[in-house]
């Protein structure tokens, strides 16, 4: 519960700060409501009409501006003495005599209402002169320093406030607000608090009267001791008399004591300086002097809370310059070692692309070894096949020379030996055994070798033939002889064959020629 009430204040404390912070806008509208009834008196040619305007002046500016009050009351004034209208001269006279009072000019106040004869007054101006009486009177006691003077003004209130019971219609609010400060007076705080709370809850949203109600609620509150409902009304009517653009007020400032007592400085300083600065303006000499009190202790307070807090926010300072520094010095180191790291792995990655490369590098050249191992292998075979049959072939042809020989068949001899159709067959057969041989470890060549020459210049093998010349010669190539003279004795031409066959298709080519080498030893991976 009482979390509850806690809350409830505070929220009604935020609701007064931002009253407080559109205090101008408050006041631009008074001053244009002010500023129209001004024009229409000056447009008006009816002195009793003008009366009556400036009557609603008056009622604009007695807790707006005093000075321009005290002003608009002796224009009153002067006014009912041309319409030579008695009740209406006492009516102003009783403005300024309410105005002199405000300002603290008490003499003055009492030299008028002495001159006024309350049985000259009519029935209806009663109320107000007995409220004048007991206004000032309050404000005697505010200002008495013995208790003598304080017993007899109090003795003096509160016969004023039994004749304004008495002259006021009982139905009215005026007369409920006098009768709580009489049951207050009286310690009836039970039947204060309910008479209040009634009035309270008849009230409407933005309700003129609401400042003096809840003030009056606070009062009773106060009273009874309980300092949180009665911090929440006066806030309530501090807020209500901010928003009416009131600039003489009590509410106010009591909160700001109030605020002081209980630790809260910078809300205590915000609203005694927002109370002088009213007080001020409205020139409420005697609401100025009251604010003056509590002022400077609060302002020495405040003051002096800022100075702790300035020295706290130094210390403060210092420690987060040094944490700043200390930090400062991590960040350096902390980024020394980011960028030994940042080459270290730099010098990682490219130790890495590196081996990468070597990697590819390895697996190429294993790629190549085992093809290489592969030609090796399938070519010893051969080899070693070839180079049994020539020996088979040489036992027969040297079987049949000798044959021959025995038989004394010399021109047949020579007529075998004088002819080039034994090489010729040999190599021809040759061809047949090295083509094969290399087709079958390269199947594809033929097809893949034909990629890299124009459409129109592809090479079909002959009938008979599976390679064509100018194909074993870049088959020599692709198994690793480039030399020009080796190809000529391999394949028993001449060197001038071979360059020509290079030159031929060279000419015919569908890719670069700077590329061609480097295409040629790709085929049949």
């Amino acid at each position: 519960m009482a979390l509850f009430a806690q809350s409830r204040t505070d929220s009604v404390l935020k609701l007064l700060d931002d009253a407080i912070k559109k205090r101008a806008q408050f006041a631009e509208t008074k001053e244009f409501r002010i500023d129209s009834l001004k024009i229409a008196v000056n447009q008006n040619s009816d002195i009793e009409k003008s009366y009556i305007l400036y009557t609603r002046i008056f009622e604009e500016y007695k807790k707006y501006n005093l000075d321009s009050a005290l002003w608009v009351a002796k224009k009153k004034n002067a006014i009912a003495r041309r319409l030579n209208n008695v009740q209406l001269q006492y009516e102003s006279q009783m403005n300024i005599a309410e105005m002199l009072g405000k300002m603290g000019m008490y003499k003055e106040t009492f030299d008028i209402m002495d001159r006024i004869k309350r049985s000259d007054l009519e029935k209806s101006q009663w109320s107000y002169y007995f409220h004048l009486f007991h206004s000032i009177y309050s404000l005697l006691l505010q200002n008495a320093l013995s208790q003598q003077e304080k017993k007899h003004y109090k003795s003096i209130i509160t016969f004023y406030k039994d004749s304004l019971l008495q002259v006021t219609d009982p139905h009215t609010l005026a007369y409920k607000l006098i009768l709580n400060g009489k049951l207050t007076e009286q310690g009836k705080y039970a039947e204060a608090l309910a008479l209040m709370d009634s009035c309270y809850e008849k009230l409407g949203v933005n309700d003129i009267e609401t400042g003096a109600i809840a003030y009056g609620i606070s009062e009773v509150y106060g009273k009874t001791g309980k300092s949180d409902l009665q911090k929440e009304y006066l806030a309530i009517s501090a807020a209500a008399d901010i928003k009416r653009a009131v600039k003489s007020y009590i509410a106010l400032q009591k909160l700001a004591v109030m605020l002081y007592k209980q630790g809260d400085l910078e809300r205590a300083y915000a609203y005694i300086r927002c109370a002088m600065e009213d007080a001020s303006f409205a020139k409420a000499r005697f609401r100025m002097i009251e604010v003056s009190e509590a002022l400077p202790i609060i302002v020495a307070s405040y003051d002096k809370k800022m100075k702790e807090e300035k020295d706290k926010l130094f210390r403060y300072l210092v420690l987060i310059s040094v944490l700043s520094f200390v930090l400062l010095l991590c960040i350096v180191f902390i980024y020394k070692q980011l960028q030994k790291n940042h080459a270290a792995r730099l010098l990682v990655k490219k130790k890495n692309e590196a081996l990468l490369l070597i990697n590819e590098e390895l697996k190429e050249l294993n790629k190549k070894l085992s093809e290489s191992d592969h030609v090796k292998e399938t070519y010893i075979g051969y080899v070693f096949n070839l180079c049994s049959s020539y020996i088979n072939k040489l036992e027969d042809y040297r079987l049949i020379l000798n044959k021959k020989l025995k038989a004394k068949q010399t021109d047949e001899v020579l007529k075998m030996t004088g002819t080039s159709s034994l090489v010729t067959n040999e190599l021809k057969e040759f061809f047949q055994n090295f083509d094969a041989v290399f087709l079958s470890i390269y199947p594809n060549f033929i097809s893949e070798f034909n990629e890299l020459l124009k459409s129109d210049e592809r090479i079909v093998s002959k009938s008979g033939d599976i390679l064509t010349p100018e194909l074993r010669v870049f088959a020599l190539n692709r198994l690793g002889i480039i030399d020009s003279s080796k190809i000529a004795g391999f394949l028993h031409y001449s060197p001038q064959t071979v360059y020509n066959y290079t030159l031929k298709i060279k000419n015919k080519l569908a890719v670069p020629k700077e590329v061609f080498s480097e295409r040629i030893q790709q085929i049949g991976r």
